[in-house]
């Protein structure tokens, strides 16, 4: 093993590291953060974190053992190895919510390491400064990107933010530069048999890891299905055999679990018929998606349509599904609509039964008056895509109008009606709360008399 398996960089971090450690266990200033410390252990110590973190280091210990055995790895890549595990590892078990909501997670995780950026990164990491450069330069870098994170939060600070970005644009420019002359006037430190182990364990640890991180994601899936399964099912027999039939037939599908999961507080579960139903009405649902049968206009939307008439304005519903007897919705999340510290939102919902959407709906919740004409400018580019996917029309003046000042009216298109509600929740001077939703449904034929 080599004697110097710290670079200048990597010393200064420990050195710098360990004074802070010191100073946060002795400076009474700090007894707060020590207070905070305690209780993140505290919450670490639980057995499900514990297990988690010791399944880690077995299946770690024996890819790098196989790999040793095979000449892949050797103990000059103890270091990086540890620091691997530490940053990329552990790091990412706590993002492996991430791997539902990006189709493309595990591919990520690898070509990271693939990069040019990560092979530039590399290389700048191979040379350092020496020891006292780089204990100057830890603070300041930490320190400019504190600044930097700040500034980005407020318009106000824009000279600020572009003044900090410059300063780290002549820090890259000296250590690229840096870097270079020591890549071309000492060539020969850089190309070694070591240097090309330093480069691609860390990429191949990540690459055979996937498979763990892929396991850790369906078996926290699964119990975090069984432990709502104990509100949702109180017979202890029939919760044990939704739990064994439920893991038969989604086994590593853990979106179909989790659709599952979503559909069953909708659902009157008494036997194992019951049961059966559930998981037999998903598997009918993902049919259906792949082909879903058209609706005239005259009767509604399709919803699987419908769910996409405003992914242009990045408004992505989730899965529809039931919620009642007759009853089904796809909901997307809450959008933010500017940087506020509190921000203003907006939703889209689409409603229906089985087989047809009836209505479809916009909702946008105000709670910054700074920021509410923005909003407002929202609401209407969301509510013009919404009519021109629906039914082929423009918005009119009037219509325009009523949405820009939250007034509440109704609007007649053939068998067809869009209402503008708005709800006030507080009005005071500085302080604006209310919605405003728009919804376009299918008019009854109440409605459509009082009209005539």
């Amino acid at each position: 093993m080599r004697l110097d398996i710290l670079n200048n960089r990597e010393w200064a971090l420990v050195i710098w590291f360990f004074i802070f450690v010191l100073f946060a266990l002795f400076s009474p200033k700090m007894k707060n953060v020590r207070e905070s410390f305690k209780q993140v252990l505290n919450a670490f110590f639980v057995k499900a974190i514990i297990t988690t973190v010791v399944a880690m280091i077995i299946y770690v210990t024996l890819i790098v053992f196989g790999l040793f055995k095979i000449g892949l790895w050797d103990l000059n890549q103890f270091k990086d190895t540890i620091i691997w595990a530490i940053f990329v590892g552990s790091l990412s078990l706590f993002k492996i919510n991430s791997i539902e909501k990006d189709p493309h997670f595990f591919r990520n995780l690898v070509l990271d390491n693939l990069k040019l950026t990560a092979i530039v990164k590399f290389v700048l990491d191979f040379y350092t400064f020496g020891l006292f450069v780089e204990l100057m330069l830890v603070p300041f870098s930490v320190v400019l990107g504190g600044m930097l994170a700040l500034a980005q939060y407020d318009e106000k600070y824009h000279q600020v933010r572009k003044f900090i970005n410059g300063i780290m644009v002549v820090l890259g420019v000296i250590l690229i530069y840096h870097s270079i002359y020591m890549l071309v006037s000492n060539f020969g430190e850089f190309a070694k048999k070591q240097t090309i182990y330093d480069f691609y364990v860390p990429p191949l640890l990540t690459f055979l890891y996937l498979p763990f991180l892929f396991i850790m994601k369906v078996l926290i899936t699964y119990e975090q299905v069984f432990l709502r399964l104990q509100y949702l099912i109180k017979n202890l027999k029939l919760r044990r055999f939704a739990k064994i039939y439920s893991t038969l037939n989604f086994h590593f599908r853990v979106k179909l679990l989790e659709r599952w999961a979503t559909i069953l507080p909708f659902q009157e579960i008494s036997s194992k018929e019951d049961i059966i139903k559930s998981v037999e009405q998903i598997f009918k649902m993902v049919s259906v998606e792949k082909d879903p049968p058209k609706v005239l206009l005259q009767k509604g939307w399709s919803p699987y349509m419908a769910k996409k008439f405003l992914l242009n304005e990045g408004l992505e519903t989730g899965y529809y599904h039931p919620i009642g007897q007759q009853e089904w919705c796809a909901s997307s999340p809450l959008v933010k609509v500017g940087n506020d510290v509190i921000t203003n939102t907006i939703s889209y919902n689409v409603n229906g039964n089985e087989t047809i959407a009836n209505s479809l709906e916009i909702m946008l919740n105000i709670f910054s008056c700074k920021s509410a004409i923005t909003a407002h400018s929202k609401l209407l580019s969301s509510v013009r895509t919404l009519l021109k996917a629906a039914l082929d029309l423009d918005v009119s003046n009037e219509l325009e109008a009523a949405i820009m000042k939250g007034k509440n009216q109704v609007f007649k298109f053939g068998s067809f009606i869009a209402t503008i509600e708005k709800h006030d929740w507080q009005q005071k001077p500085d302080i604006a709360a209310y919605n405003i939703k728009f919804v376009l449904s299918m008019a009854d034929s109440k409605q459509m008399d009082t009209d005539q």
